[in-house]
């Protein structure tokens, strides 16, 4: 997973993008230009933190073989603008993290307690707060 302060156009005939992922190559790419409203501040910071984690996690996603997503609370359903990803989640719906679970066996619940701490370090109360409660429904 690379990221760049270049903005991203992956065709001419296309608007820009936040990120791009290969399914074949299993590399992505997640650009911050689009994703302060400004020039970047103590303020803002935490705003562009969670709209970058939430952009490299669905481009991880596809990295790992998922696409696309019809949950509106999933971080694999796509946003197009800086508004629909800041209401968007950072979380994979049940169904995405079971296909991703098959895929790559891994300790859901670890990567939940993992993710907690992380989101908790870093202050971003709302993750936290998403990883609390998947937590509470594994438990």
């Amino acid at each position: 997973m690379a990221l760049t302060e270049v903005d991203l156009y992956p065709k001419p005939e296309w608007n820009y993008v936040f990120g791009l992922a290969s399914y074949r190559d299993k590399i992505g790419v997640s650009s911050i230009y689009r994703l302060q409203d400004e020039v970047l501040t103590p303020t803002n910071f935490d705003l562009c933190l969670s709209r970058l984690l939430k952009t490299c996690s669905h481009e991880i996603g596809h990295m790992f073989g998922l696409y696309h997503c019809i949950e509106a609370d999933c971080v694999m359903n796509g946003t197009i603008s800086l508004p629909e990803t800041d209401n968007s989640t950072i979380r994979l719906c049940s169904s995405c993290q079971r296909k991703l679970n098959s895929s790559i066996k891994y300790d859901n619940k670890k990567r939940l307690i993992e993710l907690e701490k992380y989101f908790e370090h870093v202050k971003l109360n709302d993750a936290t707060q998403l990883m609390k409660k998947d937590l509470e429904k594994i438990l």
